[in-house]
């Protein structure tokens, strides 16, 4: 091809001949212009196709008219520097293409749609793709601190026959109103009622492992979480209604999220930039060989536990990284990232993505995991681990949070909720916002800088856990409503996993990655059977939002307005809260109880706490969830004790009436 465009279409039989070491690589990759974008740049008249592939001698384009095309027709690209170029003068809207590197194929690593099972990069007109009314539409703009995020699988969700779906498993089905289980709410419907602001999608980008064949779809052998990733821009085509329709898994994603942002709740993509599912054969490394992956001694070194992890501070891998980030926020107007495996992502990259996302989207919600999978070649000091988030925009997982709540993941280890008191005083500083002090230094700056859980979709859920600590599983519920009561009222970002909110079950498997649906799929029989506890979470989420003084955005803030009240019974955590900045009369009082017996809570305490003479109690909450009842009024001998139920959390406005200074 000539500088013209125009181009000669034959064969290409030439293999590559030479390649270069990753360091020179590196060092070559610094001359790649910023405003070069690889991919295809598609318009109707003619189609621009770049590749960045440095020590690669041939590079043919291997075009297919359509789907059923089997031998192609392969085309010489041009090499301007490190990048190999064509383009092509007439509308190839339909086709198909592959890169060509000696005698293999791969598909564009930029590419953006692909046909059935990821076997060739599809050409496609993007504007095409938009549900009616998606390009007026805009992102849901809730500042993160005000976030409560709930986790689900796209298929999990509305998979079984209880969901009622039209579209099981699909993207369509999360789009879907109305759907119900014996007139209880199910899917979409579901999440509007609970009242969540954000649903954080377990990855919808390409994977591998799944077959996308209509025919496969739902097979006992035939799931995967989707921490696989094979093509990181297009949606995952086992999601779409017709996987062998390009355009389709896009239009289906884009419904699914328009549906969530009709619904005022925002999108949250789960994101594995740290690893890819193919190692030596990927599509990076025979396009750059050694480039893409962090190597030592020849051999890739393996932080993701996987088999390989992506070398993000590299140029070009960085800037693959921030582009696809930067297409998912502007073309799916997605409101936010989670990132597995953070630490592996280098600091500088994070630091970079987070400016560029918010400069399009300041209310973007970007969080991650600050741990890797395994001994990782980035140094310490450049990988993303917990409290060195602080100032920086983003926010981290909180495994201590989580190991006080319920204990380990997956042992006999008992936290709070199992009536564990031993770091009672540590669980009420993860209560404060795990703001640092002088006792703690593994703490964070401010509070939304924490996202707070006691399950993700990792090791045992929830209801799993407890029946394996806890022999009798009476106790169950009134345990899941304390680890909520924790979690909702507690400083910075609350998280969850779906079903948690009716204690759904994956039958004691601690890794359902690959498990059938049989036991991933959520059971909404169960939110029937456990409705007291679905509008326990409900009124529970509704009093975090009704109380900005549960969702403190400084430290300082805390600091003013939070009072732990000390109690001699080591089974109750109590602390106060002053509910406006203006007001130091009226309170919430919030109270933590995990004995398995009834409790009881002297009033002295509250009373010394406030420094009042005459308090009003109003129980707002209790185990019921939202409760109306009358004040009780009175000093300290005239109320004594406050009562509370066994594994409980409750919820009292106070009121002052005076106090012992006047």
């Amino acid at each position: 091809m000539n500088r013209s465009g125009k181009v000669e279409w034959k064969n290409l039989t030439n293999p590559v001949r030479s390649s270069l070491k990753a360091i020179e690589l590196y060092d070559r990759a610094e001359k790649v212009e910023d405003s070069c974008h690889l991919g295809l740049d598609y318009r109707a008249d003619r189609s621009i196709f770049r590749v960045w592939a440095p020590n690669r001698e041939e590079v043919g384009l291997h075009l297919y008219r359509d789907r059923e095309d089997r031998e192609g027709t392969c085309l010489p690209m041009e090499k301007f520097e490190e990048v190999f170029r064509i383009q092509i003068d007439r509308d190839l809207k339909g086709y198909y293409y592959t890169y060509r590197v000696g005698n293999q194929e791969v598909t564009d690593p930029y590419s953006k749609a692909v046909s059935i099972n990821s076997e060739r990069t599809a050409i496609i007109d993007l504007d095409e793709t938009n549900p009616p009314g998606f390009s007026e539409s805009s992102y849901v703009n809730i500042a993160p601190d005000q976030a409560i995020i709930y986790e689900l699988h796209v298929g999990d969700y509305t998979f079984d026959r209880s969901s009622g779906a039209h579209f099981p498993g699909k993207f369509l089905g999360m789009a879907e109103e109305g759907s119900k289980y014996h007139f209880t709410s199910t899917g979409l419907d579901h999440l509007k009622k609970l009242g969540i602001t954000h649903v954080h999608l377990m990855p919808i980008n390409d994977f591998i492992t799944v077959d996308e064949s209509p025919d496969a779809f739902g097979k006992e052998d035939n799931y995967n979480w989707g921490y696989d990733p094979e093509l990181y821009n297009v949606p995952e085509g086992s999601y779409a209604v017709r996987p062998d329709d390009p355009k389709s898994r896009i239009w289906d994603c884009k419904s699914m999220i328009q549906a969530f942002h009709e619904a005022g709740i925002g999108v949250i993509l789960d994101v594995v930039y740290n690893h890819t599912w193919k190692s030596y054969n990927s599509n990076f490394n025979i396009l750059a060989p050694g480039y893409y992956y962090r190597s030592h001694q020849g051999l890739f070194t393996n932080g993701s536990g996987v088999g390989n992890e992506l070398a993000s501070e590299r140029k070009m891998v960085r800037e693959f990284i921030i582009d696809s980030l930067l297409f998912w926020q502007r073309e799916y107007k997605v409101d936010g990232f989670r990132f597995d495996l953070m630490a592996l992502t280098d600091r500088e990259t994070i630091d970079l993505a987070v400016q560029r996302l918010k400069k399009v989207n300041p209310y973007v919600l970007i969080y991650g995991e600050p741990w890797t999978g395994g001994p990782s070649a980035l140094d310490l000091v450049d990988q993303v681990r917990w409290s060195n988030q602080s100032g920086r925009g983003f926010s981290l997982f909180n495994e201590v949070f989580r190991q006080l709540v319920k204990g380990d993941n997956d042992g006999l280890g008992k936290g709070f909720i199992q009536g564990n008191t031993d770091n009672k005083d540590l669980l009420i500083n993860r209560l404060l916002g795990s703001i640092r002090t002088e006792a703690i230094d593994g703490g964070v700056q401010n509070p939304p800088e924490s996202i707070n859980y006691f399950n993700a979709h990792d090791n045992l859920i929830l209801e799993d856990k407890l029946s394996l600590t806890n022999p009798e599983k009476k106790y169950n519920d009134p345990m899941t409503r304390l680890a909520f009561g924790l979690l909702l009222t507690a400083q910075g970002i609350p998280f969850f996993h779906a079903g948690n909110e009716f204690r759904r079950s994956k039958q004691m498997s601690p890794n359902s990655y690959n498990a059938p649906y049989s036991i991933n799929a959520v059971d909404w029989t169960l939110k029937l059977k456990n409705r007291s506890l679905y509008t326990y979470v409900r009124d529970l989420i509704q009093i975090r939002k009704d109380f900005s003084v549960f969702r403190l955005r400084k430290a300082e803030d805390v600091g003013r307005r939070v009072r732990v009240v000390e109690s001699q019974d080591p089974n109750i955590i109590s602390l106060v809260y002053r509910i406006r900045e203006d007001n130091d009369q009226t309170y919430l009082l919030v109270i933590h109880h995990n004995g398995w017996q009834n409790g009881l809570l002297s009033s002295e305490c509250i009373f010394r706490t406030l420094d009042a003479y005459r308090l009003s109690f109003q129980r707002i909450f209790d185990p019921k969830g939202r409760v109306t009842c009358n004040k009780v009024e009175g000093t300290e001998s005239e109320l004594p004790k406050i009562h509370l139920a066994p594994l409980s959390t409750t919820i009292f406005i106070v009121n002052k009436g005076g106090s012992y200074g006047v």
